[in-house]
Parts: C-alpha cells; sequence; structure tokens
C-alpha cells in the first residue's frame, strides 16, 4: 500500500481513507482544505492504485497496513481519521483494534452492520458485470454518474479506476464490508466520533448508525437530508470540509437520529 502526504508533518496529522471503485484523488479538495493547517496523509488502497498491480484483500488487512504506517511513521499518534465507505469501515476497524491513539474520527458511510446473504450476493454480481463492462471500454457509467452527483472528473476517475480493477478486487472488497460487525472492542476506542450518512441510504446504513450509537454513546450521528452514497465527501466537498473543520475544533452541532 502506498501512502502520499502533504502538508508540513509539524501539524496535526490527519488520516483520510478512500471509497470502494474510485482513487485517492476523491479526496483532492478536502487535501488542499487541510494541508495549510493539518498534516495530510492519504492511503493509496490496494487494488485502487493506478501505479502497481495490487489486489485488495480485507477491511482487516487493509486497517492493519494503515495502523503499521501510523505506528512506524507517526509514532503511533495522530489527530484525526477520516474515511468515506469502504474507507469508514477500514477506519472504524482500526479504532476498533486500539493500535494507536486518534483524537477524533469522521466515519462517513460505512457498512458496519452485515448485509443479507442474498442482497450481497446478487451485489457482487452486479458490480463485477459493471466492471467488466468499464474493463471492456463501455462508458455508460460514466453518463449514469453525471446523472447523479459525480463531476466529470470524478466520473472519469471511478471509470478509469474500475476499468483496470481486478474481479479479486472487486468480490473481496463487497464480501469483506458488506459482511463486517462492528467488533465489540470498539467500546475501549477513546476517540471521539461522529457517523455521517444521507437520507438516501437510510434502509441500510441507519442500521450501522444504531450500532455505533449501541456500543458508543457518546458518538454523534447525523444524516443529511437528501444526499445518496458518498454524496457529501465527492458532491458537495466544500460542505464536506466545513463541516470537518468545525468538528476538529468542536463547534459541530448534530442531530441524533
Amino acid at each position: 500500500m502506498r501512502f502520499l502526504t502533504f502538508g508540513e508533518k509539524k501539524h496535526p496529522a490527519i488520516v483520510l481513507i478512500h471509497g470502494y471503485g474510485i482513487s485517492w484523488r476523491m479526496w483532492l479538495p478536502q487535501i488542499e482544505g487541510f494541508r495549510h493547517s493539518y498534516y495530510v496523509v492519504v492511503p493509496v488502497l490496494d487494488g485502487h492504485d493506478e501505479e502497481n498491480d495490487s489486489d485488495f484483500f480485507s477491511v482487516e488487512k487493509a486497517a492493519e497496513a494503515i495502523s503499521d504506517y501510523i505506528e512506524n511513521m507517526l509514532e503511533s499518534n495522530i489527530f484525526a481519521i477520516c474515511g468515506t465507505s469502504l474507507g469508514a469501515t477500514i477506519a472504524v476497524h482500526m479504532l476498533a483494534q486500539n493500535r494507536i491513539n486518534v483524537e477524533k474520527a469522521i466515519i462517513d458511510g460505512g457498512p458496519l452492520v452485515p448485509m443479507n446473504k442474498v442482497m450481497l450476493s446478487v451485489a457482487v454480481k452486479v458490480r463485477l458485470m459493471q466492471n467488466r463492462r468499464m474493463r471492456n471500454g463501455n462508458r455508460r457509467m460514466i453518463k449514469r454518474m453525471q446523472n447523479m452527483f459525480y463531476s466529470e472528473e470524478m466520473a472519469e476517475e471511478v471509470f478509469r479506476t474500475c476499468a483496470r480493477m481486478s474481479d479479486m478486487t472487486c468480490k473481496n472488497v463487497l464480501l469483506s464490508a458488506f459482511a463486517y460487525t462492528l467488533p465489540p472492542t470498539i467500546k475501549n476506542a477513546q476517540t471521539k466520533m461522529t457517523y455521517w450518512y444521507g437520507s438516501k441510504e437510510t434502509f441500510f446504513l441507519k442500521k450501522s448508525a444504531e450500532a455505533v450509537s449501541q456500543m458508543l454513546p457518546a458518538a454523534q450521528v447525523e444524516v443529511f437530508q437528501g444526499f445518496d452514497h458518498g454524496e457529501l465527501c465527492i458532491g458537495h466537498p466544500e460542505l464536506y470540509i466545513q463541516k470537518a473543520l468545525a468538528f476538529f475544533i468542536g463547534e459541530v452541532d448534530v442531530r441524533k437520529t
């Protein structure tokens, strides 16, 4: 796994973990928004790296690799960790392992409750089909994404990432992230956490938010009305930056669900 860094190391460190099917470049606006006050570390998840032919294996292995980096390069201490979708699940697993010290965490749309097995099987088949089509040059997904909340640049980034992604990575991501169960050890985490998700993804992620609230009663939960999966981070980065900075300095106003 590669790690990219931005800003000066003398500043508090923030780790940004990207989601499935898109590259680390989804964070470019956030990197620019944070780099002047924070030292920003961005892991390039295996299976999503244009510079090497790697495969993603599991949430647990990804969490271990990022924690190893933090232990070795940042003396086991960071100010904040932010993850979206797959990256959010990885971030939660890192916190549950209690290997590193993290002051604050933004968990954006991370699945933390297992998906129904039948639904998961269907999801795997659909995503494999979509990735294979993009690998064969079918650009229909780009138009679909542009009709949602993706900019032209981000839609192209998804296409490039998925077109070179292996079937193994696609399958491993889905089977690992959507079968993930929030570990009881998360109760030992000393991190101040907020869980964000969009109202259009309530069907699945509300259960994850409830699991967080049950195990971490002090955790904050906020629902973004009218937003879909990943929309806050990718579609409205300026709002994400505003909300994140407010959370970092302790001025966030959230609604419990």
